[in-house]
């Protein structure tokens, strides 16, 4: 069975102070969507498995974190609605994984947020 997931995945790489745009020009996206790309396939994952208990589990998860000058995640918060909770800790154990590899020329943390919008098939 073949269980359409909708993820809605917008990175937003964007800060209040313009320091921090400039940082993100040092910061490779391709590599960014890379290692966002490893959250979204275990939120994938993790919600076909809660569909076969609970098939109208839907809601948004949305992660956000920051990536620091020497590459690692800080300040990590997960926002997991409902049923959506049991994502939270595989997504944790992802994110604890990741390096993004250090910039010498980032000064300041990057924010990232990214919204998983889960929707069960019709």
């Amino acid at each position: 069975m073949r269980i359409f997931v909708m993820l809605v995945i917008t990175a937003l790489l964007t800060g209040a102070a313009f320091a921090q745009e400039n940082d993100l020009v040092h910061r490779d996206m391709d590599e960014i969507r890379v290692k966002i790309n490893e959250i979204k396939e275990v939120v994938q994952r993790d919600y076909e498995a809660l569909l076969a208990t609970d098939p109208e589990a839907s809601g948004t998860i949305t992660v956000s974190f920051l990536i620091t000058p020497v590459g690692t995640v800080a300040d990590v918060s997960i926002d997991c609605p409902g049923e959506l909770t049991v994502i939270r800790e595989d997504i944790i154990s992802v994110l604890e994984e990741i390096d993004f590899g250090p910039v010498p020329d980032q000064i300041e943390d990057i924010p990232v947020t990214v919204p998983f919008t889960l929707t069960p098939p019709e």
